[in-house]
């Protein structure tokens, strides 16, 4: 039921996104412009449940503002003028996801995102004393349309990074996603990261892990694997 669907739409951003490159010139990826992903963003927003929002930039919890701007906040905003309340500011204990967006996926884009996966998860923490073995309630994701190094060269660095930095278990990055390759997800129960080699499926199996975690009160009653037509075996590192 959903396998056509997601490889339809994963094959329309990339088009998007070929498109957009050649009309505005070639630039290095790591000149980062956001209006490059005006598709991701419209499918975000077209696919997330009611009573979800979407914001870019800033983020702070109660007593302090994170220095950088994120591409891209899911969150809940309890009224509609939420960020004139906070100065524009979205408040950690409101946001589910998270995301770094990447036309290509390099370890200096990867680490960059480690980085304020640790720093946002931290701020969220801070607030409400959390030890390090619980589970911080936010999503950190790296959605990426290419990449030239390999998954598992990405989840080495991951970890080296992590043991690096000292990183906590519960300020990890939760999954990564490279379109029509595959992802890197946090593996809990063995305290490492999984890689899934999902190919055309990628799209898809992004959307049902996000789904799965911005449903965690359950409230959706609704189980996406189950409408999967097809059972396939996908390689896992």
């Amino acid at each position: 039921m959903f396998e056509k669907y997601f490889q339809e739409q994963s094959k329309w951003l990339q088009d998007a996104l070929k498109a957009r490159l050649d009309k505005k010139g070639i630039t290095p990826p790591s000149e980062k412009d956001l209006k490059l992903f005006k598709e991701f963003y419209d499918f975000i927003k077209d696919h997330i449940p009611l009573g979800f929002s979407l914001a870019m930039g800033k983020v702070r919890n109660r007593t302090h503002v994170l220095n950088k701007n994120l591409d891209l906040i899911v969150y809940k905003k309890w009224c509609k003028n939420f960020l004139n309340l906070t100065g524009g500011y979205v408040l950690t204990d409101q946001i589910y996801s998270f995301f770094s967006i990447e036309r290509e996926l390099t370890t200096e884009s990867l680490l960059k995102h480690v980085e304020i996966t640790n720093t946002v998860k931290t701020m969220y923490a801070m607030d409400y004393n959390l030890p390090e073995e619980k589970i911080i309630p936010l999503y950190s994701i790296l959605f990426a349309y290419n990449s030239r190094v390999p998954l598992l060269s990405h989840k080495l660095s991951m970890v080296h990074a992590s043991e690096e930095k000292s990183i906590p278990i519960n300020c990890e990055v939760d999954l990564i996603c490279v379109l029509d390759q595959g992802i890197i997800v946090k593996d809990w129960e063995q305290a490492t990261f999984k890689i899934i080699e999902t190919n055309e499926d990628t799209l898809m199996w992004f959307y049902i892990l996000f789904i799965e975690f911005l449903d965690r009160e359950n409230e959706l009653k609704l189980d996406l694997r189950s409408y999967i037509k097809e059972e396939k075996q996908y390689v896992e590192k």
